[in-house]
C-alpha cells in the first residue's frame, strides 16, 4: 500500500471518529446503531475500527446503554415488559443484555406501575365494559399482558371500591355526630 492510500485512509478513520463523536455527544448508541450509521458513509473496515476504539475509551458500552434504556423505557414511558424488549430489540441491544437489563424488575414493580397508570389515565373508563376493553388494547399496545392487566383492574376496582366505603364510613360517622 502507498502513501497515498495511507493517507486516505487515516483521513477516512478521522472524518469517521469525529462523525461518531459527533452522534455520541447527543446521545447514547448501541454498538449495532452505531455500525448502522457509520456504515452509511464510511466503509466497514474504517466503521469496525472506529467502534473499538469508542468502545476500547467508554464512549460506547452495550451494557450500560441497555440498562439506561430499559429504565427509560419500564420507569420513563411507562412500557411493559413485551413492548420494552421490542424497543431495545429495534435499537440494537443484544438479547443477553435485554434480559439482564429488564430482569432487574420484579413482576411487582410492573404490577403497581400497571395500577398507577390505570388510576391516572384510565380510572373512569373501567368501570364500563367497552371502556374496559379499549382500557385493555391500549395497555397491551404500551407492552403488558392480558393477565397482568386482569389483575391490575380488578386491584385496582377493588381498592377503589373500599376507598368509597371507607369514604361512606367516615361520612356516617360525621352525621352521627352532629345529631
Amino acid at each position: 500500500m502507498g502513501y497515498i492510500e495511507e493517507e486516505q485512509k487515516n483521513a477516512e478513520y478521522e472524518r469517521a471518529r469525529k462523525r461518531a463523536m459527533y452522534l455520541l455527544s447527543s446521545r447514547d448508541y448501541s454498538v449495532k446503531a452505531l455500525r448502522e450509521k457509520l456504515l452509511k458513509n464510511y466503509t466497514p473496515e474504517t466503521s469496525e475500527r472506529v467502534i473499538d476504539d469508542m468502545t476500547r475509551y467508554g464512549f460506547l458500552d452495550d451494557e450500560n446503554y441497555g440498562k439506561k434504556l430499559a429504565a427509560s423505557l419500564i420507569k420513563g414511558k411507562k412500557y411493559g415488559l413485551y413492548r420494552a424488549k421490542t424497543e431495545m430489540k429495534r435499537k440494537g441491544v443484544p438479547q443477553s443484555i435485554i434480559d439482564d437489563a429488564l430482569g432487574e424488575y420484579e413482576a411487582d414493580d410492573y404490577l403497581e406501575q400497571l395500577k398507577t397508570l390505570i388510576r391516572k389515565k384510565y380510572l373512569d373508563k373501567i368501570y364500563d365494559t367497552d371502556g374496559r376493553r379499549k382500557t385493555v388494547n391500549a395497555l397491551v399496545r404500551r407492552g403488558f399482558g392480558f393477565t397482568e392487566i386482569k389483575k391490575a383492574v380488578l386491584e385496582v376496582l377493588k381498592e377503589e371500591a373500599e376507598d368509597e366505603d371507607e369514604e361512606e364510613d367516615e361520612e356516617e360517622d360525621e352525621y352521627d355526630t352532629r345529631n
